[in-house]
């Protein structure tokens, strides 16, 4: 690599440092950074001086330091809540579409039915986005299920995707595996204690899962690498769409339950008044859930197991779902397994993330 070049990445990743520590700490000064990431106060104070100027960080008033008189630090901040960004998350049965100023908070939501044609739904979303306010929106985040490459873009095969959503939006576009971008929320948004280790199952209408190592999601050069709705359960079951057969997300997700037990009613409604031979099913399904579950846990000796989705919605699910856990593995906890306290933004605050990611914490700011 060239001197030049490799001297703009460095600077390019001191700058995320610096943003991402402020994310997570909150209002530092100039000060505290430098002894926090180990950079020379002059390196700092150059950073903050050009992310200020960019917009991305703001001062935000003097720090108190008990017992010392005289001028005091300076307060920086994110500046988060002026910035704006276009989700589409597509799921099994909806394509939910939402605006999101980038600190997470939602400011427009819009919920289409599922559909294959891609020319449709980009038409849908750019109507929703010229409704919109259109100054503050600094790109656009795109969660599918399955892979996301060049050549595949999970539920959409289309190669063009991105090509195709850039010129309609007029924005630029990122796009990810919805799993994956939960898992982004998570480290942005979330207030794990221990976020370098994380194993992160979603349980809906589909199932997947993502892994956190050492503090950054994990991606193979195989989609279904760290893939627990591929996971073969049942080798006499149903093809897969991955092509496997008997995986555990044929076997075991919210669709696959309801076909089982022959139900058009939310697996939600079917609890409050179900037979003894559909809870029987019911629990079936957990437990074969709760073996993958610690199985991958105990290999990855994560110190988190964060669940989200549809299923968790509902208290008995989750809770049988722990119990089982903790009852393979007793060094599972409650303080290890939990929900995630984001599962209500599920539809859109994985967009945000990504967008942040990209667009925000590592974009290389020239």
């Amino acid at each position: 690599m060239a001197k030049g070049l490799n001297l703009q990445l460095v600077k390019s990743e001191n700058r995320s440092l610096v943003l991402y520590l402020l994310n997570s700490e909150g209002s530092m000064s100039r000060k505290q950074i430098s002894a926090r990431l180990g950079l020379t106060p002059a390196a700092v104070t150059k950073i903050c001086s050009q992310l200020i100027e960019s917009g991305l960080v703001e001062e935000k008033g003097e720090a108190f330091e008990h017992g010392r008189s005289g001028r005091r630090e300076i307060l920086l901040s994110l500046k988060l809540a002026d910035k704006a960004v276009l989700g589409i998350n597509a799921e099994k049965d909806v394509i939910t579409l939402s605006v999101s100023s980038l600190d997470g908070t939602l400011i427009k939501l819009k919920q289409i039915p599922f559909s294959d044609d891609v020319e449709a739904v980009i038409s849908q979303a750019a109507a929703f986005k010229n409704k919109f306010k259109t100054a503050s929106l600094i790109g656009a985040g795109v969660c599918v299920i399955g892979s996301v490459d060049e050549d595949d873009f999970g539920i959409w095969k289309d190669k063009r995707l991105k090509e195709k959503l850039e010129n309609a939006l007029n924005l630029p576009v990122v796009i990810e595996n919805n799993v994956k971008a939960f898992a982004e929320s998570e480290l942005i948004y979330g207030k794990l204690k221990n976020p370098n280790s994380i194993l992160f199952l979603k349980w809906g209408p589909g199932l997947g899962s993502a892994i956190v190592a050492n503090g950054k999601v994990f991606s193979g050069s195989d989609s279904s690498v760290a893939e627990i709705g591929h996971y073969i359960v049942n080798a006499g079951g149903v093809k897969c769409r991955c092509g496997r057969f008997g995986c555990l997300e044929t076997e075991a997700s919210e669709n696959a339950i309801l076909n089982e037990v022959n139900s058009d009613k939310p697996l939600d409604e079917l609890l409050k008044n179900c037979d003894n031979n559909t809870m029987n099913i019911i629990d079936h399904k957990i437990n074969m859930v709760a073996l993958a579950v610690t199985n991958t846990a105990t290999i990855l000796s994560t110190d988190n197991i964060v669940l989200f989705g549809t299923m968790f919605k509902n208290e008995i699910i989750a809770e049988k779902l722990k119990k089982q856990c903790m009852r393979y593995n007793t060094n599972l906890t409650d303080d290890i397994i939990k929900k995630s306290a984001l599962n209500e933004k599920s539809g859109y605050i994985g967009c945000c993330a990504i967008c942040a990611k990209h667009f925000f914490f590592e974009a290389d700011g020239r």
